[in-house]
């Protein structure tokens, strides 16, 4: 532990001296240990118990809504010819069975687009959580619809 101040014969110590580098290592350590958080929170989580009945599976559930609209303005759902005063009534009754309320409205090219808006916020108050505009080349509006 001693410590020498120059060489045994006059010239310069090539030892390293690692006290500083030992106390700024020691230093940084206690920094470090009290900004570290001693303990960490947790987070509680409840999962809901286990359901022993199982819902039958709800064969309207596997055919999205779809509102047509023509050019003409003539409105289907699912292709199924609709007045737009019936058009709600049955949104609503077809959404309360539903898991998912999502509704799409695919309008033809030439349509009017604010007949199609007022389609959408039909769609909404009818109670519609999710309301899409698709373009699906396989739905087709029905000829007795069109001129």
């Amino acid at each position: 532990m001693g410590m020498s101040a120059g060489g045994g014969k006059g010239g310069a110590n090539s030892e390293i001296n690692v006290t500083p580098l030992v106390d700024v290592c020691l230093v940084l350590l206690i920094i470090f240990m009290v900004m570290v958080p001693r303990n960490v929170p947790e987070l509680s989580v409840r999962i809901p118990p286990e359901s022993k009945t199982t819902k039958p599976p709800n064969p309207t559930d596997e055919k999205p809504l779809v509102i047509g609209l023509s050019e003409e303005g003539a409105i289907t759902l699912n292709t199924k010819p609709l007045k737009e005063a019936a058009l709600g009534k049955e949104l609503g009754r077809q959404l309360e069975s539903r898991d998912k309320k999502a509704v799409f409205v695919d309008f033809e090219g030439k349509a009017k687009y604010g007949k199609a808006v007022e389609l959408v916020d039909l769609a909404r108050r009818s109670g519609a959580e999710i309301v899409g505009i698709m373009r699906d080349k396989d739905y087709k509006m029905p000829e007795t619809l069109r001129r």
